[in-house]
């Protein structure tokens, strides 16, 4: 009889690998490679688009237009299938 030395052995492994995914064990974090992963310091100076103010108010309308219609769909969508829940339960039910 091996009394449970199965679950014993399996939890050895899985303490190994365990150990063996820790962040100071991979091979990224040794030596010098940090430098791949991380910056300088340097960061590159984002350049916008000049727009005057009435394109803003036209985009920022359009931007509005197209939010209500998503929120509109996302309405219509939950009511249905509500909907279709009610009367799936209602048939189980009777």
């Amino acid at each position: 009889m091996s009394g449970g030395a199965g679950h014993v052995a399996d939890m050895n492994n899985r303490m190994k690998q365990n150990r063996s995914m820790k962040t100071s064990n991979k091979p990224k974090f040794k030596s010098n490679n940090r430098d791949l992963n991380f910056s300088s310091g340097e960061s590159e100076k984002l350049t916008f688009k000049k727009v005057s103010e009435e394109e803003l108010a036209r985009i920022k309308t359009e931007i509005r237009k197209k939010a209500e219609l998503e929120r509109k769909k996302e309405r219509i969508i939950i009511a249905l299938t509500a909907l279709i829940l009610i009367i799936i339960l209602t048939i189980f039910l009777t």
